[in-house]
């Protein structure tokens, strides 16, 4: 069987199993505001309802993750439900299938003022440190277009407000869609209502990357004797998850650099070297502790230096329409005071947004407001393991300074297509139930940095799931020479507690007994005690490096463990047995790729095709 084709019997998973495509680290509030006027007509506010109930699928619904809130509007404002209301996606689509057609006149002017006098106030939810993205469909000229003018100005003075229009037919007034939209990249077009889903995949594109513009984003690492080498790796960690928040393609979106400072200061990742996440998150993780001082003014001064100038060798750096971001992390009080801020003030004299963040207790808290260009930009964590709880609020805070100081010039889009019938839009991704166990070969052959890499990739696989009791479930186990159950289904019970808890997996690096793993995943992990269900299709993935110290054993293991779960193997490296990654296999569901750093190409075409396949998979 072909590579490919084990990539799509991987795909399956996610296809039929709850993969949450979009925006997998970073939660929004998302507002629907539906014109509900008797230009419509009941039939057709049922297809908006529609559309918004696809889409609303996409996303995982909680407190800690996106929050979705709907708004009707005719002659008066109806509020179907706050952001606060509804805490999981069963509960937000069953509301949405069920909302009343208002009909009536269209004012838009009163949806708008509602949303930012009620839908956003904090007595319903509308506080919380996230985005906030209003999405208006409407398929004519508002009643009292000066007064929507004004509406649309007032709800847009928030810049954690993004405003999307989308405007359904002929009769639409271009001009207002563009007064109520944050920008032209953010208004739509569609010639009918059931054209609606046609816009689907670029609106979900527009809600994740509301913030994701127009960004120069310099971190500035302490690399002090005080952190040590495996801190320090824990701020590199900390650069990923801020910068997996971005986007990366084109002129006009972001751009990271990395300087480190000790006794003095490297500009390890220059601003405009890298242009692709990948590229940058794995060259992120290659920045070396140096040990030393605790230069911090030698730090800002790099790092404004990159902020500042207009070319770097051969390539374009700073540009002069960008948010000017400048993220400084130390966990102590720096050697020249005096000197830091002096070039902190220098910095924000230019308009860079400073940010500091402290990490222990050893650091200054006047010095941390010092560098920051104002309270709110400064953070505190008590440890190195803390910077993960910090990462969602530093990057709304930059989002907030981006939204407020960008402006676009991109033409409106225009969606014309051929009618479809309105039950016919594909559905993103389902919530049907799986219990997925990870088996993570964590012998010596590998290392403790390709190791680091494997478990890297199963939180970038886990973090794209609807995870829960009534979704997917993750299980992981790691071996070596022992076999150690990392958590079962039943330990954690959302995306967050999973994903933190595949963050702290420890590299083991002795024997390759997979004999034994297979046993505990077939004996313990897939059991109904440990939180298997019995309604859900089970999978067990593989992934080793090499071969097993008793490859026998091993093939009468996964011989057993077939019986209780469809078996996928991957093989990294030129070191792995195919013949034993077969006998692993159900029905030899086998990929192999030629190294660690190629495990992420997996993960990208299975996101890929798990949401924009039309058609049933079959083997």
């Amino acid at each position: 069987m072909t590579a490919l084709k084990t990539l799509i019997i991987i795909a399956l998973v996610g296809y039929v199993y709850g993969l949450d495509k979009a925006c997998p680290f970073k939660p929004a509030d998302i507002i629907f505001v539906l014109d509900g006027s008797g230009s419509e007509g009941a039939q057709n506010f049922k297809r908006q309802l529609h559309f918004v109930s696809n889409f609303t699928q996409q996303f995982e619904i909680g407190p800690n993750n996106t929050r979705v809130g709907l708004v009707t509007f005719g002659t008066g404002v109806h509020n179907e439900f706050f952001l606060n209301q509804y805490n999981d996606n069963s509960s937000v689509l069953n509301h949405i299938d069920n909302a009343n057609y208002p009909d009536g006149e269209t004012n838009t002017h009163l949806a708008l003022n509602f949303v930012r006098q009620q839908t956003l106030s904090s007595a319903h939810g509308g506080d919380r440190d996230a985005s906030k993205i209003v999405i208006v469909l409407t398929d004519g000229e508002s009643l009292s277009p000066n007064l929507t003018v004004a509406a649309a100005a007032a709800l847009k003075s928030d810049p954690k407000v993004t405003v999307i229009s989308v405007g359904i037919g002929s009769k639409v007034n271009p001009d207002e869609l563009l007064a109520i939209a944050s920008d032209r990249n953010h208004t739509f077009r569609v010639s009918d209502f059931d054209a609606l889903s046609t816009i689907e995949a670029d609106l979900t594109t527009e809600t994740c990357n509301v913030c994701n513009d127009q960004s120069d984003i310099c971190f500035v690492l302490d690399s002090s004797g005080s952190e040590g080498a495996s801190n320090f790796h824990h701020q590199l960690e900390f650069v990923n998850m801020v910068a997996n928040e971005f986007s990366y393609e084109g002129n006009t979106h972001t751009q990271v650099c990395v300087v480190t400072f000790s006794t003095s200061s490297h500009t390890d990742i220059p601003l405009a070297r890298y242009h692709t996440l990948d590229a940058l998150t794995e060259n992120v993780l290659k920045v070396p502790y140096r040990d030393g001082e605790t230069r911090t003014d030698l730090g800002i001064v790099s790092a404004f230096n990159q902020l500042q100038q207009r070319h770097h060798g051969h390539f374009p750096a700073a540009r002069d329409f960008a948010n000017k971001v400048m993220i400084v992390l130390t966990d102590g009080r720096s050697t020249e005071p005096d000197l830091t801020k002096s070039q902190a003030h220098r910095a924000q004299s230019k308009g860079i947004d400073m940010f500091a963040i402290g990490i222990g207790s050893n650091v200054d808290p006047r010095e941390l407001d010092t560098i920051a260009s104002d309270h709110d930009h400064v953070f505190r964590v008590t440890n190195f393991k803390q910077l993960d709880s910090i990462h969602q609020s530093v990057v709304s805070a930059i989002c907030a300074k981006s939204l407020k100081a960008t402006t676009t010039t991109t033409t409106t889009t225009t969606t014309t297509t051929t009618t479809l019938p309105p039950t016919t839009t594909k559905a993103a991704c389902g919530l049907k139930p799986a219990d997925i166990v990870f088996v993570l070969d964590s012998s010596d052959s590998e290392g403790a940095e390709n190791f680091r890499t494997e478990v890297e990739f199963v939180r970038n696989f886990a973090a794209q799931f609807h995870i829960g009791p009534g979704n997917v479930q993750f299980s992981v186990v790691t071996y070596s020479t022992d076999v150690r159950n990392e958590f079962f289904f039943n330990q954690y019970h959302n995306r967050n507690g999973v994903l933190h808890a595949i963050d702290n997996i420890q590299y083991m690096g002795l024997g390759t007994n997979t004999s034994g793993a297979l046993n505990f995943a077939r004996t313990e992990s897939l059991l109904p005690a440990n939180g298997a269900r019995a309604n859900s299709t089970k999978y067990v993935i593989v992934i080793t490096d090499g071969r097993s110290d008793d490859p026998d054993a091993t093939k009468q293991e996964a011989q057993l463990l077939h019986t209780k779960a469809e078996v996928i193997s991957i093989g990294i490296g030129p070191r792995v047995d195919k013949t034993e990654l077969a006998n692993i296999a159900s029905n030899h569901r086998v990929v192999t790729v030629d190294s660690f750093t190629l495990l992420k190409t997996i993960k990208n075409q299975l996101t890929d095709l798990a949401c924009q396949s039309d058609e049933p998979l079959v083997f």
